[in-house]
């Protein structure tokens, strides 16, 4: 059984040393907003859902993973943060057999409430409401990696020594690379707005995950996350969050109830690396229906903010195809984030 040299692998690419090695500029990012993941599923594992992802979701955190997609999928998330900023997300996948993979397309908004406009003496002159968009297509395949071939070449060999005089071969099986890779990727349009200034950009998003034929249950994943052009206001330029992801799952099952723990490390272009972590237990109620509860927790704002701002928690609803997921996160003196998603399987 490999699942044991499979996780020593994955807690040294997770190690602190990888991150460390892999810290970028300090300096600031334009368009924030897309850090700001959707799917309550996610938040509540802490956002470690790189090497999870699965559904419509996965179009933004792993686009990799819509290639487990076995039928189509829409999604609404909405969130509600920091007292007066809001998230909308809405996403679909299909699969598409003619061209052997999955289709997505999702549409991202960010506003706040209205903002008084003033002069330079302080008078009121007006409000105005920032805003951000993001629109995205994605496609993701899945690959089979390893020669079959030589497999079967193995087991007619196998037969082989049974004859006279034939001397028995070893015993061989699967190596650790021989397994499904999902390889996935998508191009968003960026628009954002700020009174009368706006400013556009392209961005792409590239992501694998690799589940090994021995242990299927294992996931490692890597994602490549908003590297694009560089947006512009007026006469003013900054470059996107583009960040590096790179985690790992493990999906225990047992008589109709599921434990998955997963571990995820970002790395940002600019500002420090961060780690996240999630557990999921889920629970059968009926033939049709189910239960999870979550937890999580992630770094990112551990400096600044109290270290109780990491803790995320949620749980789900499913019932046939039809899910419900909440999540909720505190924020310390700024407030509380709360997050909601129905997702509907064709």
């Amino acid at each position: 059984m490999r699942t044991i040299p499979l996780l020593l692998a994955a807690a040294a690419l997770l190690g602190p040393g990888t991150a460390r090695a892999m810290t970028g500029n300090p300096g600031g990012a334009t368009a924030q907003f897309l850090r700001v993941g959707p799917n309550a599923r996610a938040l509540g594992m802490g956002e470690a859902y790189g090497p999870i992802a699965e559904g419509a979701a996965a179009i933004y955190w792993n686009p990799a993973g819509l290639a487990q997609m076995k039928g189509p999928e829409l999604a609404y998330s909405h969130a509600e943060m920091l007292r007066f900023f809001h998230h909308d997300y809405i996403a679909y996948a299909h699969p598409v057999a003619a061209l052997g993979g999955t289709l997505g397309g999702s549409a991202n908004f960010f506003y706040q409430d209205s903002m008084p406009l003033v002069t330079n003496t302080n008078e009121q002159v007006g409000t105005f409401r920032p805003h951000s968009e993001a629109y995205t297509l994605a496609y993701a395949r899945s690959l089979q990696v390893g020669d079959e071939n030589m497999a079967m070449d193995r087991r007619y060999f196998q037969e082989l020594w049974t004859l006279p005089r034939a001397t028995k071969p070893l015993e061989h099986g699967n190596e650790m690379w021989v397994g499904d890779l999902m390889v996935g990727g998508a191009l968003k349009l960026i628009y954002e707005q700020i009174h009368t200034q706006s400013a556009t950009s392209l961005a792409f998003d590239g992501g694998v995950i690799f589940r090994p034929a021995e242990t299927p249950e294992f996931s490692l994943s890597f994602a490549l996350l908003n590297v694009g052009t560089r947006p512009r206001f007026h006469t003013k330029t900054e470059g996107l969050p583009a960040e590096a992801n790179i985690g790992a799952a493990y999906n225990f099952l047992w008589s109709g109830n599921r434990f998955l723990p997963a571990v995820e490390v970002s790395v940002p272009y600019y500002g420090r690396p961060s780690g996240k972590l999630g557990f999921e237990y889920s629970t059968m109620i009926t033939e049709s229906s189910a239960m999870s509860f979550r937890l999580g927790y992630k770094s990112l704002t551990l400096p600044e903010l109290d270290y109780l701002t990491g803790l995320t928690g949620g749980i789900g609803f499913a019932l046939r195809q039809i899910s419900l997921d909440l999540a909720f996160q505190p924020m310390s003196v700024l407030g509380e984030s709360y997050r909601g998603t129905l997702s509907y399987r064709f």
